[in-house]
């Protein structure tokens, strides 16, 4: 018989449909919905994440998806240059099916080691008069969330800045890197001329994204986003659960990563796992286990179903020999000791046989 939920180690508690939407419409009491693009209701909250972001203007969008390349297309119209510069793990390059050149018309310019972040080094040896912008994302998901050191990150941008190429974050687990850097968001948006924040992502909100900068930037991106088909009619919903998110997630990000910390070096104690990087510096980390991806599936699922305890994300790898599950730290797990989580993983991972296993369940 299955064990009845107890816990989880990703991401925050998750509430059904119907619970969020209940708790959405006694949000929408007395508001105005928001008509492409326009109300006090899409207007407020640009603002409010314009404000945190140090930014003068910002734009709701559908999705970070979006909100990326039509930056990039910016600065590539702006400059009359086609090229970016941006990491081989990008989300662009990986997760967007080539949108960057066959949508937007840009050239991806790759730069930097695959598995850590980009260096100055990296930038100096680009032909500087070739590129439009500079795409730096914080933290690198698809390297467990590894962070430039701060230092390092102010000498790009004063190097992108001295040859008239714009820097463009991509934050979306932006709401990370105070906890790490010890500077506000301000700071660190600070860096960048446009920023792009997930409000799903750490915040828990159903969907969307904020684009922001300078105030013409954000007038040329609701031309673009018109252009795109992204202007829908109406945003409210994902408005009000962005509200929601923010208000429920936003103050324990921080909490989050000082747990994520603790938690990554000490699942690294657990026989045949690793951690990346060793010492986490966001909310978030890889475990690389020394079993097969169908072998770590089958295994969590058992768990789950004997023990009501969910202790891996499905495996990001197909790797026949390891498996690759990504760690994102929220209140989740902060509701159990890191030791808690310790236990669980090595008690999940002890009947693995990777010659026979169960994958019914």
């Amino acid at each position: 018989m299955k064990t009845p939920f107890q816990a989880s180690i990703l991401r925050h508690p998750q509430k059904s449909m119907a619970e969020l939407l209940s708790q959405l419409a006694q949000r929408a009491e007395g508001a105005t919905a928001d008509v492409y693009g326009s109300g006090d209701l899409i207007a407020e909250f640009e603002q409010k994440i314009a404000r945190m972001l140090g930014k003068p203007a910002a734009l709701f969008l559908a999705s970070g998806t979006l909100a990326q390349p039509l930056a990039l297309r910016i600065y590539s119209e702006r400059s009359q240059r086609l090229a970016v510069a941006l990491h081989p793990t990008s989300h662009l390059m990986l997760h967007e099916q080539d949108s960057m050149q066959k949508l937007w018309g840009l050239q991806a310019v790759l730069t930097g080691h695959v598995e850590r972040p980009i260096q100055l080094d990296d930038l100096q040896a680009l032909d500087s008069e070739q590129l439009a912008a500079v795409l730096l994302e914080l933290p690198m998901r698809e390297i467990g969330g590894q962070l430039p050191e701060w230092n390092e990150l102010v000498t790009q941008s004063e190097w992108a800045r001295q040859h008239n190429i714009a820097v463009h974050f991509d934050g979306a687990r932006l709401w990370q890197c105070p906890a790490y850097y010890h500077k506000s968001l301000t700071e660190i948006a600070a860096l960048a001329d446009s920023v792009y924040v997930s409000l799903y992502k750490d915040l828990g909100g159903i969907a969307g994204a904020i684009l922001a900068g300078e105030e013409d930037f954000i007038a040329e991106a609701r031309i673009w986003n018109r252009r795109a088909g992204g202007n829908l009619i109406s945003f409210y919903p994902y408005i009000l659960a962005a509200e929601q998110g923010l208000e429920e997630n936003l103050a324990s990000i921080s909490d989050a990563v000082t747990y994520a910390q603790r938690l990554g070096p000490l699942l690294a104690t657990v026989p045949g796992v690793a951690v990346n990087p060793q010492q986490p510096q966001g909310a978030m980390f890889h475990l690389h286990i020394a079993h097969s991806h169908a072998a770590v599936i089958a295994a969590t699922k058992r768990y789950l179903h004997n023990h009501g305890i969910l202790v891996l994300s499905k495996p990001r790898n197909a790797n026949p020999d390891y498996s690759v599950c990504e760690i994102s730290v929220g209140r989740s797990a902060m509701a159990h000791s890191p030791e808690y989580w310790r236990e669980h993983l090595m008690a999940c991972l002890a009947d693995i046989d990777q010659n026979e296993f169960d994958t019914s369940i």
